[in-house]
């Protein structure tokens, strides 16, 4: 009995111990949740997308954004100083770039839409402000797309942004948000068939046969002989026969 609670006890120690740790901590996985298995990517930092994703005829509502995650903790005012500088343009530039992206194959608002995209910050680093102290800034985003009617998740991104100062992080956040838009555009692209379903077979005429003269001639002989035709008939009918070869 002792054993078996023992081991419950170690049960969540043993699962966390399983979980990958992405983006040194910053990417919190339980957020987008457990269906969603994350791949690395050059553009987007990381990325999820559904299986067979199909967005055909739908349309997105930008969400504002859940309140900042802080997943490795708050630190100093130079962290929310940084957020304060960027945070009121994140959505408005999110909605912003997608639109240009996917045009009207994916409608964008931020009023209406079937799908909900779902954006927080997860974390942010900023400078001190005197001046003197060189470092980097940086900003942790976290994106999801959600079915509105049924709650599925239909595609996840991670990116940590980092530059010299928040007006880089700011252009970096715009090129982005054009990433996850072309992210999204193959799955409203509409299904093309193969050329061999589509493409009409042409018809081709089949050549007309030599006129056979000496045949049709052997032929008119014959039934001369035979007495079937008259000598005047057969006379005719191979005048015919001969101007069918001029």
């Amino acid at each position: 009995m002792m054993r078996h609670l023992g081991l419950l006890l170690m049960l969540p120690a043993l699962l966390s111990a399983q979980t990958p740790v992405l983006d040194e901590g910053r990417l919190d996985a339980g957020w987008f949740g457990p269906t969603v298995v994350f791949q690395p990517s050059k553009q987007l930092g990381f990325q999820w997308l559904k299986l067979g994703l199909d967005l055909r005829r739908r349309s997105i509502r930008v969400q504002a954004f859940e309140p900042t995650a802080w997943v490795l903790g708050k630190r100093k005012t130079k962290d929310e100083l940084l957020l304060g500088r960027l945070e009121p343009q994140l959505v408005s530039n999110l909605a912003k770039e997608l639109k240009r992206v996917l045009k009207t194959s994916l409608p964008v608002s931020l009023s209406e839409g079937d799908l909900q995209l779902v954006g927080r910050v997860a974390d942010a680093v900023g400078l001190e402000e005197d001046g003197i102290t060189m470092g980097r800034v940086s900003l942790s985003l976290d994106l999801k797309l959600v079915d509105g009617d049924t709650g599925e998740l239909l595609a996840a991104f991670h990116e940590t942004l980092e530059g010299g100062d928040a007006d880089v992080l700011g252009l970096q956040y715009k090129r982005w948000c054009e990433q996850v838009g072309r992210a999204l555009a193959p799955a409203t692209a509409p299904l093309v068939e193969s050329a061999s379903a589509t493409k009409p077979v042409p018809v081709v005429p089949l050549p007309k046969p030599a006129f056979d003269l000496e045949g049709a001639l052997r032929r008119i002989e014959g039934l001369q002989r035979d007495g079937l035709l008259s000598e005047a008939d057969a006379l005719a009918l191979k005048q015919k026969a001969a101007a069918k070869v001029h």
